[in-house]
This record gives structure tokens, sequence and C-alpha cells, in this order.
């Protein structure tokens, strides 16, 4: 009598057939990357600037984010998604901040109070600085603040 390999059995079969095709035509899995977590301490610049309503609008200084040649754009790790810049200083309050990103080359920014999450393209670079917008003190001028700055 013949038996009739169950549903299981060919699950099972069809599972270590597409491995060994996927491993003989040398096709691979995007490996998966864990996130990725940069802070600073930056010296707090107290130059009033910006306008108007939008996003910074008007700020009473700022503090940005450097790579490791000491410029102003960071380039995320390969196969990063998305970031998330924060104000991590600790500031109480009526202290307000805000997470500025733009992205290099391009016109797109991302903006919002304190910590903003804004979506990664491969290659590009992006801009991460800290508007404070309430009244000063605190911070005084060159008083370190903590930024951060996760990938996904």
């Amino acid at each position: 009598m013949k038996t009739i390999p169950s549903k299981t059995t060919w699950v099972v079969l069809s599972a270590a057939v597409a491995l060994a095709l996927s491993v003989f035509t040398g096709c691979k899995t995007p490996a998966l990357t864990a996130p990725s977590t940069t802070q600073q301490s930056v010296g707090f610049n107290a130059t009033p600037g910006g306008s108007g309503t939008g996003c910074p609008g008007t700020y009473t200084g700022l503090a940005r984010m450097t790579n490791s040649a000491g410029t102003f754009f960071l380039t995320p790790p390969t196969n990063t998604t998305s970031g998330t810049f924060t104000d991590a200083s600790g500031f109480a309050a009526p202290y307000i901040s805000v997470a500025w990103v733009a992205r290099r080359g391009g016109f797109s920014t991302w903006c919002d109070t304190n910590s903003v999450t804004f979506p990664v393209t491969n290659g590009a670079q992006y801009s991460l600085t800290v508007y404070v917008k309430s009244p000063l003190p605190p911070p005084t001028n060159g008083q370190p603040m903590t930024l951060k700055v996760t990938w996904q």
C-alpha cells in the first residue's frame, strides 16, 4: 500500500527546496540592522533668528549635530529607513525646543516640538538642528545641550 505524504511534509519539503535554491542562486535575505544611536553634547549658540509662525519660526538660539569631520551633514547607516532626532537636554519648563531635520540637496524638512521622526533615503545626508523657542535662560550661550539621533 502506498502512503501519500501529509500536507506538513510538503510544506517542509517546499521550504527546504526554496532555501536550497536561494543559496544556489545567491539570493540573500536583507540583513536586519539594530537601531544605531548617536548622542552629542553641543554648545548652545544664543543667536536669535527665524520668522513667522512656521516651523521652526522665531527662536532665541540653536545647537547643531556634526559629523566626524565637524560639518553639519550626517549620513545614516546603510539600509536605514527612518531616524528620530531628539533634544535630550532636559531643561526645566518654561524651556521649549524644536527639533528640525533637513535632507541635503532637496527641499525635504521635518520639524516638531522636542523630537521628530523622519523617513531616510539611502545615501542621503541630513542636517539636525535644535532651535530654542523659549526666552533665555536656560540655556546660556555656550552651555552644553544633549542632542541625540537614533537610526532605525
